[in-house]
């Protein structure tokens, strides 16, 4: 278990967030890392479903949820793929 402690400049309020592994001999930065990667995959999924006006998909059979995911997941790698000669001036960017 790996405790984060934030604590806002300005207002100098904390709050804390708990990181479970399964894994006894995972060290707590790399719990961290893998935490934030599997955040930005569940970000991304949700930005490609918006992006591809997929937010209000609702179904439950495997063919149409199959093709939902991948084309959301291909529209990630597009935009990705776009945004890479802008991510080396600036590295913040993001898709």
């Amino acid at each position: 278990m790996v405790c984060i402690r934030n604590t806002h400049l300005k207002t100098k309020q904390q709050s804390h967030i708990l990181l479970f592994s399964s894994d006894l001999t995972l060290d707590a930065d790399k719990m961290i890392d893998y935490y934030a990667l599997r955040f930005q995959l569940e970000f991304n999924f949700r930005d490609a479903k918006q992006y591809c006006g997929l937010e209000d998909f609702m179904n439950v059979n495997k063919t149409p949820v199959n093709t939902a995911a991948n084309l959301s997941i291909f529209m990630v790698n597009v935009s990705s793929k776009l945004a890479a000669p802008l991510r080396c001036e600036h590295a913040e960017f993001s898709v």
